[in-house]
């Protein structure tokens, strides 16, 4: 692992705000487990507790973090990794001698995309920890399990790309209130978007993929083509928001 990588892996890992993130995040995934068949519960979320409980109960809090705790979670994370270091002016002058500046973005954002992968994974553990705790072995359902991982990895590949362009937005607003008041338009354009006609739009949108997977096939499989395509879109944005962030990092000097 190269020197950079490792320094800021433990500069990410300092940032109070991950571990404040996944205490609250356990919290809350412990009492949806233990109190999601309560009548007042199930009348408040709207929901069927013998389809989003036992097995499912997994899936059924992935939208908790994909939808939108996550995005504004993996913001402020972003917002003030990146940002600190451009007031510090550290984005743009080395930190180790010889050290180049596509170097030094390329280690951020191998740390930034690596933690979002993590956040996914850990989040999925999370929930299946919890699951266990109130179900048991009844969450272990083979097929159920498969599916809903390959959910999780899914995520994982939109959550990484999400943090791509939040990594773009802030380098190229260097503010970061700007950069979460971006993000906080980009999820209103997200649910807009998602849930409009719009299907010529709605195919060539980021976000329209991952909703597809949450809540069209949720607690079924997705079908293969649904997630090449899905994958394919998500990708190019991803291609998109790294020539950003590369292009924008060479022109600072102040």
């Amino acid at each position: 692992m190269h020197p950079l990588t490792k320094l800021y892996a433990r500069k990410m890992f300092r940032q109070k705000l991950i571990y404040v993130f996944f205490i609250c995040f356990f919290t809350a995934s412990f009492f949806y487990a233990f109190l999601i068949q309560a009548p007042q519960i199930e009348d408040m979320l709207n929901i069927d507790v013998r389809i989003v409980g036992r097995k499912n109960f997994p899936e059924f809090m992935m939208r908790f973090y994909v939808g939108t705790v996550g995005i504004l979670f993996n913001a402020f994370l972003m917002t003030l990794f990146i940002c600190e270091e451009d007031r510090n002016k550290l984005l743009y002058q080395p930190l180790l001698h010889g050290e180049s500046r596509n170097q030094m973005i390329l280690s951020k954002i191998c740390v930034a995309l690596s933690m979002s992968m993590a956040f996914i994974l850990l989040t999925a553990f999370i929930n299946y920890a919890t699951a266990f705790m109130r179900w048991g072995k009844e969450i272990f359902d083979a097929a159920a399990v498969i599916r809903i991982l390959e959910k999780y990895l899914l995520s994982g590949v939109y959550m990484s790309v999400i943090t791509l362009g939040i990594i773009a937005l802030c380098v190229c607003t260097r503010n970061p209130w700007k950069t979460i008041f971006f993000m906080i338009l980009y999820i209103l354009i997200d649910a807009f978007i998602c849930n409009s006609d719009l299907s010529l739009v709605q195919k060539i949108w980021i976000g329209y993929y991952p909703d597809l997977w949450l809540f069209s096939y949720e607690y079924q499989g997705i079908p293969l083509s649904e997630a090449l395509g899905g994958i394919l879109v998500i990708a190019l944005y991803g291609v998109v928001f790294f020539q950003i962030s590369l292009h924008r990092i060479k022109k600072m000097n102040f």
